[in-house]
């Protein structure tokens, strides 16, 4: 459906036009969007037919009935409502166009509804109600009832028991099964309960084709003209919606031998809508049962967040002792060794949890079952978390390089003007984190009896220079007892 709103820029009576035109689309449960469109030069005025401002449309048409044609221009539009000139359409008006194109559109099975989603319950049985358009109720109530249809979203009853087939939100209106022009199959107990209204098959239709051949076909057919988009289900199906899922169903319980094809199941089904997206199950705690999809999307969320951190510890904790003035390159190098498991164990869990969401939704969507089953939604949230965890374990730490490398050059020149005293170069190959190649010598710098150290982090490399009458045997101990440096001798002079 296109439903357009015309207007000019700083048209005073816009937004009031746009309020109109929301209030009758939530009215007939018209799910959609408004086409706003903005006319500014008289070129396109003329272009257009825009007779002023505000204008809506619904298909192309005025909602405002017009004798002739206005010539297009851009002036402020009045309207003549009951002998009265005022700036916006009557409503009356709004509300026959938007239900002159739902009628024309009432073929579809699938046409979203907006209604509120506070629970309204049938005033005799305090069954909870299922959102139905009026265009159903004006298409199968009697004719002398049909003018007593309201503009808003009525409610479906659909228990078995109760004589009410519909009911207003408000609950000061109903509709009872005798005031319909077809019958309503959960609501009947003799033959015959009809379940497919676009196409004529009832349960006992479904029952005589099975009793006959073996077999049921008529699901297959009629996924064949809904494909050929000849189904009516919104002005046929006192439920307002496809009744796929009710015959399915049906065609199950009579093939496990159900000997008179009405359970508690399929009377559910007669109420099921395959346009719905399906609520998640509620389900408790326990040891032995799934936990809820919502909570285990929390639970990946916070692991992959916390992997991540255990990932990068060795650029952050540097960073954060640092700044509180303690030894930040020791602890970084402590952990430093958890980075690539830390990693693969990030990418495992993520992937794995991506590969059983998506197939958790495809089982979900009831492909087989329903016409218009939504698609498996792809996980966007725990694959955002996923490329946020490695960009801060893997990407990030390498934008530090620049400082690392930089303080790391400043300890090359103090350490090749120093004479005298050993000088060790050894391979350090478990050092691969930029900021501890920064960090670290500035601690080790600081031990009493050494002149500079140089950690490269390119070739994963730290060359010390000690000085005269150091006690290097002792200074390594030690570095390697506090800061868990270590590493293997490959170069001592003299």
């Amino acid at each position: 459906m296109k439903i357009e709103l015309m207007v000019f820029e700083g048209c005073p009576n816009a937004e009031p036009a746009r309020l109109l035109l929301r209030d009758c689309m939530a009215s007939l449960g018209i799910s959609g969007s408004i086409t706003e469109v903005q006319v500014d030069t008289p070129e396109l005025a003329k272009l257009l037919a825009f007779p002023g401002s505000p204008t809506l449309r619904v298909n192309d048409a005025d909602v405002a009935p017009l004798d002739v044609p206005m010539e297009g221009s851009l002036a402020c539009r009045t309207y003549w409502v009951n002998g009265l000139l005022q700036g916006l359409p009557d409503r009356a008006w709004v509300l026959r166009a938007l239900r002159d194109a739902q009628e024309a559109e009432s073929h579809s099975c699938c046409t979203p509804i907006t209604a509120s989603k506070s629970e309204v319950l049938c005033p005799y049985s305090g069954t909870r109600g299922k959102p139905v358009k009026p265009v159903t109720l004006r298409a199968l109530l009697k004719p002398h009832l049909q003018e007593q249809v309201r503009d808003q979203v009525y409610r479906f009853c659909g228990d078995p028991t109760c004589e009410v087939v519909y009911f207003s939100e408000d609950r000061t209106q109903s509709f009872l099964r005798g005031d319909l022009t077809v019958r309503v199959g959960i609501k009947e107990s003799e033959a015959p309960r009809p379940l497919c209204y676009c196409f004529s098959h009832s349960v006992e239709s479904i029952r005589g084709e099975y009793a006959a051949t073996g077999e049921s076909t008529v699901v297959q057919a009629i996924r064949a003209e809904v494909k050929a988009g000849t189904c009516r289900c919104e002005i046929t199906n006192p439920g307002g919606s496809c009744c796929l899922g009710d015959v399915t169903k049906a065609v199950k319980e009579i093939q496990d031998g159900n000997p008179r094809g009405t359970t508690p199941a399929l009377k559910e089904a007669m109420t099921h809508d395959c346009c719905a997206v399906p609520e998640p199950p509620k389900i408790g705690p326990s040891a032995s049962t799934p936990v809820a999809e919502g909570s285990t999307a929390r639970r990946t969320v916070w692991a992959a967040a916390g992997l991540g951190l255990l990932a990068s510890a060795c650029c952050w904790i540097p960073l954060a002792l640092a700044g509180a003035g303690a030894a930040g390159g020791a602890a970084g190098a402590r952990v430093a060794w958890l980075r690539p498991w830390a990693l693969w164990g990030l990418a495992l869990l993520m992937v794995g949890t991506l590969g059983w969401w998506i197939y958790r939704h495809s089982i979900r969507g009831r492909p087989q079952e329903d016409c218009c089953a939504p698609a498996p939604r792809f996980p966007a949230l725990p694959m955002l978390v996923l490329v946020l965890s490695f960009i801060g374990a893997w990407s990030a730490p390498r934008l530090l390089f620049l400082y690392a490398h930089e303080s790391a050059s400043k300890s090359a020149e103090s350490a090749a003007v120093t004479d005298g005293g050993t000088l060790l170069v050894l391979s350090t190959p478990q050092f691969d984190c930029p900021p501890c190649a920064g960090a670290l010598p500035e601690t080790m710098a600081k031990t009493p009896g050494v002149a500079s150290v140089h950690m490269d982090f390119d070739k994963r490399e730290t060359r010390i220079q000690f000085r005269e009458g150091a006690n290097v045997p002792g200074i390594l101990a030690h570095w390697d007892h506090d800061l868990g440096f270590s590493g293997k001798v490959i170069l001592r002079q003299p």
